[in-house]
């Protein structure tokens, strides 16, 4: 599988959204259990700020087992190491189904 990272005429990184999303996917479901289905989504303004939605299928309440701000940091890290690119806003959503 093959994602396109390109830089534009003005030097800045264009990097296609399911790469974020495939590396942020990828942290929950290494650090998480008792969650069924994970789906983020990745929002960019002015090609520096970025915004990213965790929605999160669990099937009992019970079973989930998260730490949402060690999470929050390696997520952070991560992008911040591949993309030079800090997040503005993590934020988790959970969905009983």
């Amino acid at each position: 599988m093959y994602f396109s990272i390109e830089r534009n005429v003005n030097g800045n990184l264009e990097v296609e959204e399911k790469i974020i999303d495939k590396i942020v996917e990828y942290h929950i479901t290494s650090a998480t259990k008792g969650i069924k289905k994970v789906k983020a989504t990745i929002s960019m303004h002015h090609e520096s700020i970025l915004f990213i939605l965790i929605k999160m299928t669990v099937t009992k309440k019970e079973d989930l087992v998260i730490d949402e701000a060690k999470i929050k940091s390696v997520i952070e890290e991560s992008i911040k190491k591949n993309f030079l690119i800090r997040p503005k806003n993590i934020a988790f959503a959970y969905i009983k189904g």
